[in-house]
């Protein structure tokens, strides 16, 4: 025992940094209490916060103030008022706070912090449309404690749809559903999350001038960037033409406009740049631009273009010798780019890396059993998305309105939309 004491001594990292530095922490459970509401438990490595606090970056940046911190002394919680550096508490009042929440400044987290990647959606079914409400209250409930966990919530289809990790999850979803909230939920089968990419650079225009009071322009330029680099926003636009303030609101909106491209999916690895916009002093209201990003990002993504990106996954797979033919073909057959078999435990195993489109392989785990006499042993990661063959289509009803339909999307927009 005392060596196992002095080697975390030694080679742990130290519990505290400095009280009077600046706030780093992460939030790594939530609890809700009955009259405090959403518990964050923090623990934090940098700094000191407080009650009444408001603390940048905590909860998402929402700026939600902390009204109580809490400590265990046995069973019972006592309000300490203050976490210094190297501690652990409850913190009450960030209502909107999720696992995995980074409270301050990041820098001062040591580690990596990844998280898996869901690659899959499922649809949420129900028993009555009374139960609507609290379906959609209890999912995302259930999001905010799993950071994996996202929800596609689509008011004017009445749908709600569910980024999971695969099948076992969604059992796990129910059962707790149903005993926790007392909610007989089912899900439909799995479907791949695909994403799009601009096929070439162009540009996106919208002139939001009517029906009036509006005035609204703005030109983008969209340009495709190599996989795995998100989305890059910059402006060139001059504060004279077109305002900070509306400048920024454009910020905003540009992340949620890629949210559905031309086929349904998120648009990904492209930088969007402003680079020209004009406000009226009199006509134009912010609200403007909230309306008028949409319409031209979707322009520009007409103009230039989507490829479908499909994920992949990095594998390695050990089998006995005599199945590693049968196997190869298997791989094969399931788009699998891999590398040659190396023998393994003195010949009586090989093993096989590569990599592999997850839509060609959901069943795959499950039929190794079969296909090696339960001998076969398959680990594998995410590895990104890759763009998809010509003979691979998969498109995403979209959710609302299409903004490049623009005289329709404007009236939504505005709940002017009469229903039909």
């Amino acid at each position: 025992m005392r060596e196992l004491m002095d080697a975390m001594v030694e080679l742990l990292p130290p519990p505290a940094g400095d009280p009077a530095g600046d706030v780093s922490g992460v939030v790594f459970k939530l609890e809700r209490d009955p009259a405090m509401g959403r518990i964050a438990y923090v623990r934090l490595y940098g700094g000191t916060i407080a009650n009444r606090d408001v603390i940048p970056g905590g909860a998402e940046g929402t700026g939600d103030k902390i009204t109580q911190i809490r400590k265990a002394d046995g069973k019972r919680w006592a309000d300490v008022g203050v976490l210094e550096a190297g501690d652990i508490a409850a913190v009450c009042g960030w209502s909107r706070a999720r696992i995995g929440d980074i409270v301050g400044s990041p820098e001062g987290v040591p580690g990596a912090r990844q998280l898996a990647v869901p690659l899959l959606t499922v649809q949420a079914f129900w028993r009555s449309e009374a139960e609507y409400p609290a379906v959609v209250a209890a999912c995302q409930e259930l999001a905010d404690e799993d950071p994996a966990l996202a929800l596609q919530w689509m008011q004017d289809e009445r749908e709600l749809h569910l980024k999971v990790m695969g099948p076992i999850q969604t059992e796990v979803l129910a059962s707790v559903l149903q005993s926790r909230f007392g909610l007989a939920v089912t899900f439909g089968p799995p479907s791949v999350i695909y994403k799009e990419t601009p096929a070439s650079a162009g540009e996106g225009f919208v002139a939001y001038l009517a029906p009036k009071p509006c005035w609204a322009i703005l030109r983008f330029l969209i340009e495709p960037l190599p996989r795995g680099s998100g989305l890059v926003y910059e402006s060139k636009e001059r504060g004279e033409r077109l305002l900070d303030s509306y400048q920024s609101e454009v910020a905003r909106r540009v992340p949620e406009a890629l949210r559905q491209g031309l086929l349904g999916w998120e648009v990904t690895d492209l930088k969007v740049t402003l680079i020209e916009g004009e406000h009226h002093v009199w006509h134009t209201h912010p609200l403007d631009f909230v309306i008028a990003t949409p319409m031209g990002i979707m322009d520009g993504l007409a103009r230039t273009g989507t490829r479908l990106l499909e994920p992949v996954l990095n594998f390695k797979l050990s089998v006995p010798a005599e199945f590693a033919g049968k196997l190869m073909n298997e791989l094969l057959l399931m788009r699998a780019v891999i590398g040659a078999p190396e023998p393994a435990g003195g010949g009586e195993r090989m093993e096989i890396e590569g990599r592999l489109p997850v839509a060609d392989s959901l069943d795959f785990p499950a039929r190794l059993g079969s296909l090696t006499k339960g001998r076969g042993v398959l680990s594998a990661s995410f590895a990104g998305y890759q763009e998809a063959p010509e003979n691979v289509a998969a498109q995403r009803k979209r959710s609302g309105v299409n903004p490049l339909d623009q005289a329709k999307f404007i009236l939504a927009a505005r709940s002017a939309l009469t229903a039909t």
